[in-house]
């Protein structure tokens, strides 16, 4: 430091930058001696530096999100396996549909059955045709609005209510407009009102509009900036954004299957070169040798070449000097479905799926199946409970209160206002993979009270209190018909041969 301190006194600027040089070079030694330490840190010849991975979420999205949507549409296209994964997704998610319980309730507590069974009457009515384009029913709706989610990575709902230039093909004046990812432009920057990724957010993050194209860009738009007048925007309680999201503060959602586009299409390309390998060498059975001077063929085309038709069961004579080899193929590869399901467990890891369901393949036991499903469920149910609060519960609430302004839910009088949108949503029941071993589970835990029957039947997809009124609909029947015998049906015609036969003599008496 004494070098230093001569250098400050006769050129106190060029020491200062010196100074500071030396912190930063002792800084950065600091730095790399620490990274040391965490051998992941450390890059080497065979690992590649990372690269973006400080960038913001929506810098990385800018960047890659209509490359991985390209691709991710892509392979659901023309990969069988990819199209598996939505579709075991969607099965177990989604399933059927969710069922709906209303929950309106009077002012007193007790639930307003009548009222829950007119908003249930409209609904299934409403759900035939629910969106503005007239061509899904709400159990398509269900399913293509998850599909969305899952392989673009998001999806735009706009809610119509009691619009006049809109018209409505149900009682209840309410349908909702799907848009994909596309209407709303990625590239969409305007720094003024914090507008990014073609979605306006205030200071706190919150979305307060979102700009849309007014047709879709591929049909019309071809350049690659988008301009203003180009859009229209629309104020963020007037949409409902459903997106695939890794990270905070994340504007644009990403595909499900973002992480194991690689090993998906390093899959699909081992197959078809397999496959083409296969058929190559299926082509290829023998050859013939000659040895000697061979005799000239007698039966040649035009061109001078010896021609040998194949037919099954078919022989034939060879010239002198010639002989057959037969030539060996190691096709198909014995390795194939080896190296395939291995690939295909670590996508079933990297998308929440279960491998059994994509490779179709159900060899496992009781046990491993059962594991792999109740480890899966946890999966499903997640994506369940998001659905639910961001599709079923607005769709559910817009449309009652869309019933109710309309007239067509009838008179509300006597009903808690504050209850009039609660509705359960449940989702499709776990497939039992034994029903008697299963069964048999749920009654123990019935037994000694660790669950209630109540909840079986929820797990099971039924609503208890339908299932109550058949069982009582059920022992009224028994009541009636244990009069007669069913177990001897031949003793019961019988009986009324006899009867018939006793009339038709009193009337011929008569």
């Amino acid at each position: 430091m004494k070098g230093l301190d001569f250098v400050a006194k006769i050129a106190p600027g060029y020491a200062a930058k010196r100074a500071k040089s030396h912190r930063e070079y002792q800084l950065q030694s600091a730095m790399n001696e620490a990274a040391r330490l965490y051998d992941a840190a450390t890059n080497t010849q065979y690992r590649k530096p990372v690269v973006g991975a400080g960038m913001s979420p929506n810098a990385i999205v800018d960047n890659a999100g209509t490359r991985l949507r390209d691709l991710a549409r892509y392979l659901e296209e023309n990969h069988d396996l990819t199209n598996a994964i939505f579709d075991d997704l969607l099965n177990n998610i989604i399933g059927a549909g969710a069922s709906k319980v209303p929950q309106i309730k009077l002012a007193n507590g007790e639930l307003a059955t009548d009222v829950n069974n007119r908003a249930l009457e409209l609904y299934d009515e409403w759900a035939q045709s629910p969106d503005t384009t007239g061509e899904f029913g709400f159990e398509q709706m269900e399913r293509m609005v998850a599909r969305h989610v899952f392989r673009d990575g998001e999806i735009f709902l706009r809610p119509i209510i009691n619009n006049a230039g809109f018209a409505y093909k149900t009682q209840v004046p309410y349908a909702v407009d799907m848009l994909d990812a596309d209407y709303c432009p990625l590239d969409l920057l305007v720094t003024g009102n914090n507008v990014i990724q073609g979605i306006e957010c205030n200071e706190w993050g919150a979305p307060t509009a979102y700009y849309f194209y007014k047709s879709h860009p591929g049909e019309v738009i071809s350049t690659t900036v988008t301009m203003l007048s180009e859009t229209q925007r629309i104020e963020a309680a007037g949409v409902y954004h459903l997106k695939y999201v890794k990270r905070l503060r994340q504007r644009r959602g990403v595909p499900l299957i973002h992480s194991v586009i690689d090993r998906m299409r390093d899959i699909k390309d081992y197959e078809e070169s397999e496959r083409i390998a296969a058929k190559v060498a299926s082509s290829f059975t023998f050859a013939l040798t000659k040895s000697g001077e061979a005799s000239a063929p007698t039966a040649v085309n035009i061109d001078g070449n010896r021609e040998l038709g194949m037919a099954p069961g078919m022989g034939f004579e060879l010239m002198p000097g010639e002989g057959v080899q037969t030539i060996d193929s190691n096709r198909p590869n014995t390795g194939l479905n080896e190296f395939r399901n291995a690939m295909l467990r670590a996508v079933a890891g990297g998308t929440g799926t279960r491998f059994s369901s994509i490779s179709k393949d159900y060899n496992g036991t009781y046990s491993a199946q059962r594991q792999e499903l109740v480890e899966g469920s946890i999966a499903y149910r997640a994506h369940f409970n998001y659905f639910v609060r961001k599709f079923y519960k607005p769709i559910w609430s817009d449309f009652i209160t869309a019933a109710a302004l309309s007239g067509a839910l009838g008179s509300l009088r006597g009903v808690d206002q504050s209850t009039l949108t609660r509705c359960e949503f449940r989702p499709p029941s776990l497939p039992w993979i034994d029903p008697a071993k299963e069964a048999k589970a749920w009654r123990e835990l019935v037994d000694a009270k660790l669950e209630s029957r109540k909840e079986v039947m929820r797990q099971r997809g039924r609503d208890p209190a339908k299932v109550m009124e058949e069982m009582s609909e059920e022992s009224e029947n028994e009541l009636f018909a244990s009069t007669i015998d069913l177990a001897e049906p031949e003793t019961l015609i019988e009986d009324i041969n006899e009867d018939i036969n006793e009339d038709e003599n009193e009337a011929g008496a008569a």
